[in-house]
């Protein structure tokens, strides 16, 4: 009976630790593409230009995130020329903007509180029953969640400076950590270079690797 109590008491503890996780190994993303009429994107030579006035072209974040955007264009077929004479230029920007904070409340065992082998008993002398409301072994705990829109922007123009196409592509969830979901942005993004998306589309990527943080 007291190997049973103290069994109940682990599998209870695991089931209210994990419950709590809020990590997930997908990720939704909205994806909102427009492409100028009678226009067939084809890959062509480019080059990448920042988008927005404080975006600073020369940090060593924008150079790791556009290596990465050079990296998958060149892949899809575009060629980097050495000269400044390109068919496109592709304005790149990307950021992170806070757009939710939660508290959630939520009740775990104090795992403190054990039950001897032996003894019907917990320790103290005091019975334990898993059952007990937050006025016997049960602690109320409360935890904040912070929520950022994640976002990337990829702008197309010819050296006459017409808009050739667009993309904007974003993510709601609780990491901040650019290095990292840029990248998994901009994949979700090249399918729909020189589409139109008549409205905002939502899709779901599976993480390759790690969980989100």
């Amino acid at each position: 009976m007291h190997k049973i109590l103290l069994s109940l008491l682990i599998l209870m503890t695991f089931i209210f630790s994990t419950g709590c996780s809020r990590m997930s190994s997908k990720y939704r993303v909205t994806i909102d593409a427009i492409t100028a009429p009678n226009l067939k994107v084809a890959p062509s030579s480019f080059r990448i230009e920042a988008l927005g006035k404080d975006t600073d072209k020369n940090s060593l974040l924008f150079q790791e995130q556009s290596n990465y955007l050079v990296e998958l264009l060149l892949l899809k077929g575009y060629v980097q020329p050495l000269s400044s004479d390109v068919e496109q230029i592709i304005y790149f920007d990307y950021g992170i903007e806070k757009v939710l904070e939660e508290v959630e409340i939520y009740n775990e065992p104090e795992v403190s509180v054990g039950v001897s082998i032996g003894s019907p008993y917990g320790f103290y002398g005091r019975h334990y029953s898993p059952f007990w409301s937050n006025w016997g072994y049960y602690q109320t705990y409360r935890k904040k969640y912070n929520y950022y829109n994640r976002y990337v922007t990829l702008l197309a123009k010819n050296q006459t400076g017409k808009e050739l196409w667009r993309i904007d592509v974003s993510s709601i969830g609780e990491s901040k950590n650019l290095k990292k979901i840029v990248p998994i942005l901009l994949e979700a993004s090249f399918p729909y270079i020189g589409k139109n998306t008549k409205e905002p589309i939502k899709i779901v990527i599976k993480e390759k690797k790690a969980k989100e943080e």
